[in-house]
């Protein structure tokens, strides 16, 4: 099923290839665009950090929770109406968001953003499942996620810009904009759910989730998945405090060096193709989690030296970003592939457990304490050595086909 060979795509399916490119770049341009301003909106709304640092953590959740709804509703309405509705609700939240004067109405309309962008984290894959599936799914991934990584570069860069020109409330009038783009423009596209059954209750959704959180493998490689997110969004939510208050960086420089650091990301979805060529998905993403414990490594013998600056912080988390294609899109080929007629179910799942984890772990930890270059190095040796325990497991026995 994960045998090496040459893809190839036909011209509509290249055409579906950039709509996903489009709706998956949006969907995580919503999570980072605001995270240079995170410092300047705690004192507008004087909050405290833990509270502001949560909006990552409380869009994931919104996205998780989302992903749960439009899954199984896609399997039976088709993906296309549930993207448009997906759509309107993300950009009725930024819209709230311009709005917002303290920190409870702020986090609402984060967790509305989320549960409507969560249509473009959730579906984007369902989507481009419906056409490419095992290491062609993983290779087209690679492709699009090599310009959706973009918007981990992008996407602090664009809003430093745009907060030190326009204030930070401009950050989500931007985003309304752009996704009411992405609404006409997918509201042309066609359906790619040839498989609907309009036939489908409740029971049979819950029924369908109890099917795919039955396979041990789609289990193990969720888990992944959401170990390489988790490590990511830590990164996201701690590095404007860190790189903004304790060695002092303004928003517009802020914006630029995590540019050095999203490039990381960028180098391995260029990377990822070859390796997954030569030596398959396990080993792919063992490698990526063995990475980040090396980074983790770094990060708190640097601290327990007391000579951690800032370009040694951006190199540590530089390397978590350049493994995060090697563990989340090999994971996510494998988990979404192994059920071809309820990728609405298993998309569900997978999304929702996957952010799920991230709000979990990233809110526990952060409530742990305030030594934030502390509290990462910890979490990227700890999280990656679960992640390579279940690795290993996996690669001991043949990956089967489930059942459908």
């Amino acid at each position: 099923m994960f045998t090496s060979k040459k893809v190839r795509f036909t011209r509509s399916e290249l055409k579906m290839v950039a709509i996903v490119t489009v709706l998956l770049f949006l969907g995580l341009l919503g999570t980072d665009i605001h995270l240079s301003s995170l410092p300047e909106m705690m004192k507008v709304m004087n909050a405290s950090q833990q509270s502001i640092q949560s909006s990552v953590s409380v869009f994931l959740l919104g996205t998780g929770m989302g992903s749960l709804v439009y899954g199984p509703m896609s399997d039976k309405y088709g993906r296309k109406p549930i993207i448009l509705t997906g759509l309107a609700v993300a950009i009725a939240g930024n819209i709230f968001a311009v709005f917002a004067s303290n920190i409870t109405a702020f986090l609402l309309a984060r967790f509305v953003q989320g549960l409507g962008s969560g249509v473009c984290l959730a579906l984007s894959r369902i989507v481009l499942s419906d056409f490419a599936q095992g290491e062609r799914y993983a290779i087209a991934s690679s492709y699009i996620t090599l310009f959706t990584g973009l918007s981990f570069v992008l996407g602090p860069l664009l809003g430093s810009l745009i907060q030190s020109q326009f204030g930070w409330r401009a950050n989500f009038v931007v985003m309304s904009l752009l996704l009411a783009m992405a609404l006409v423009v997918y509201s042309r596209c066609r359906e790619t759910n040839l498989h609907k059954s309009r036939s489908i209750t409740a029971s049979d959704v819950f029924a369908g989730y109890r099917i795919v959180l039955s396979d041990a493998t789609f289990l193990s490689s969720t888990v992944l998945a959401g170990i390489g997110m988790t490590c990511f969004v830590m990164y996201t939510s701690s590095s404007p405090f860190v790189l903004q208050r304790q060695f002092g960086f303004s928003a517009t420089h802020y914006g630029w060096v995590t540019a050095f650091a999203g490039a990381g990301l960028i180098v391995s979805r260029v990377l990822l193709p070859s390796l997954i060529e030569r030596v398959g998905m396990l080993s792919t993403m063992f490698v990526g989690l063995v990475i980040p414990v090396i980074c983790g490594s770094a990060l708190l013998i640097l601290s327990a030296l007391g000579c951690i600056s800032a370009w040694g912080f951006l190199l540590s988390v530089a390397g978590v970003s350049f493994s995060y294609s090697f563990i989340v899109l090999c994971a996510s080929a494998i988990s979404i592939s192994r059920f071809p007629t309820r990728r609405g179910a298993a998309g569900a799942v997978y999304c929702c457990s996957q952010m799920a984890l991230s709000f979990g772990v990233n809110s526990a930890v952060s409530s742990v304490s305030n030594n934030l270059i502390t509290l990462l190095g910890v979490s990227y040796i700890v999280l990656p050595a679960c992640g390579l325990l279940l690795c290993t497991r996996m690669g001991a026995k043949p990956l089967p086909v489930a059942s459908s």
